[in-house]
């Protein structure tokens, strides 16, 4: 036990109160061990983060199957590209999409940002030695003064940054996601412009052998000249038809070179392997497929975990009300050379109790909130829409392929054979085919439809079923 006097400099001010006490050697000892005891309590809250970007990679790899590729800078070169000579297939797609999507890269600097707030977090403020030079018949005073409302402030403080650290990481897994989708549906639609321009293609060898027949029978003269032209216009709306579909082609090429940073390769030359068909994919039920979203969609994961955060944050914003500072002063003066008293200063809550800001993490609480409660429905929204879309599709390429085309080429085969031998009508060789290159068009829209519904599906559910 030791008994504290009251020194002679003891002072009062408005709104902090310092007084300084004398102590023996021993209870010297004890005060130094107290003001010590404030930065090992706060030293214990780690700040090291989990959820790094080997985190991510593990993440994204387990939930669409797809790689993220290593770590690099700007300036860094660029991933290898895989052997483009035989093609470039859907999955290699997606995978340079990771690795070599500017936007993505840029994203994925989040991370880094987020744990130099965790990092920035869990300083601690330097301590503040002050003095005052000796005068008149004043010893010359010094003073060490420590922030201690660390103590109780730092935990809450780490703990904020910890859960945005992992908030970010789930939306970086959100986002790589997306990249996925994006690349996958990027890709359907190049196959789709080459399907169309396949089709153009044929429509112009049809047309143009249609439009020789007339202009054969027209030199025998079993026709007039008039009836040849028609047969003649169709064939020139075949290769201007064929001309559009090489551009779609060539656009929908460069859009996709130019997410994954291939600007430089030769888009007419880069050829691209046909998907395998999205029927062979079995779909669960609708009902499973929410449970599903719901419980994997990173960024529902995300949100949950900001809520949290915000929680903590409200707690820190709380716990600095009260400031609280100790102080380990020193008097140099004779007789005695160097005297120790401890000291502290107590931060009054009269006027500033804090409150703008807890107020205002209150409402990024009831914010955060609702944006959770909304982001739910749009998952909701997102998956029956993907899987109706689907459902649409797959039913339409069934009708397409399975009915209406092998009647429709027969029809043609038959119509075109009695045209020939002089027993059918133009007109009504010219129908059939348009009905056919028709048929063609939307069975390859439907195949379409059918991909890019099933990769948003993939993406609303939270990655692979």
């Amino acid at each position: 036990m030791f008994t504290p006097s009251l020194h002679p400099s003891c002072s009062t001010v408005p709104d902090t109160a310092v007084c300084l006490l004398t102590f023996s050697p021993r209870a010297r000892r004890a005060v130094a061990g107290l003001l010590a005891l404030p930065l090992l309590l706060a030293g214990c809250v780690s700040t090291k983060s989990t959820y790094t970007r080997e985190q991510v990679a593990q993440r994204l790899k387990a939930r669409s199957g797809y790689e993220l590729g290593a770590a690099r800078t700007a300036n860094a070169p660029a991933p290898a590209l895989p052997d483009l000579q035989d093609g470039l297939s859907e999955e290699e797609t997606v995978n340079l999409a990771l690795t070599r999507n500017p936007a993505f890269q840029a994203d994925l600097s989040a991370l880094a940002l987020a744990q130099a707030d965790l990092q920035d977090a869990g300083l601690l403020a330097n301590p503040v030695i002050s003095g005052v030079a000796a005068y008149g018949t004043s010893p010359v005073f010094l003073a060490l003064n420590f922030a201690t409302d660390l103590l109780w402030q730092r935990p809450g403080r780490v703990g904020a940054a910890q859960l945005e650290t992992q908030r970010v990481a789930e939306s970086l897994v959100s986002r790589g996601l997306l990249v996925s989708r994006d690349a996958q549906v990027s890709y359907t639609d190049i196959v789709l412009a080459d399907e169309r321009l396949r089709i153009a293609r044929e429509a112009i060898a049809m047309r143009a052998e249609v439009a020789r027949i007339m202009r054969a029978r027209y030199r025998v003269g079993e026709i007039s000249e008039l009836e040849t032209v028609a047969p003649s216009a169709d064939s020139l709306r075949a290769v201007d038809d064929f001309y559009r579909a090489r551009r779609d082609a060539q656009v929908a090429r460069l859009r996709l070179l130019a997410t994954l940073g291939l600007d430089s390769v030769n888009a007419d030359s880069l050829r691209f392997t046909a998907p395998p068909a999205a029927a062979a994919t079995v779909v669960p039920p609708l009902r499973t497929l929410l449970d599903s979203a719901y419980a994997a969609r990173p960024d529902l994961w995300a949100a949950r975990t900001g809520i949290g955060g915000i929680g903590k944050r409200l707690k820190w914003e709380r716990s600095r009300v009260f400031s609280f500072v100790l102080s380990l002063n020193a008097r140099l003066n004779d007789p005695k050379p160097i005297s120790l008293a401890p000291g502290a200063a107590i931060g009054l809550p009269i006027f500033n109790r804090n409150q703008g800001r807890i107020s205002r993490v209150k409402a990024e609480l009831e914010q955060a909130s609702w944006q959770y409660l909304a982001l739910r429905q749009t998952v909701n929204l997102d998956v029956r829409e993907a899987y109706a879309q689907y459902e649409q599709a797959t039913q339409s390429a069934v009708l397409w392929e399975n009915s209406y085309l092998p009647s429709l080429t027969d029809a043609l085969r038959r119509s075109t054979n009695a045209f020939i031998n002089g027993d059918f009508p133009y007109v009504q060789v010219a129908e059939t085919t348009r009905q056919l290159l028709d048929a063609q068009q939307r069975a390859a829209d439907a195949r379409a439809d059918q991909r890019r519904a099933l990769a948003r599906l993939r993406y609303a559910v939270g990655g692979r079923f």
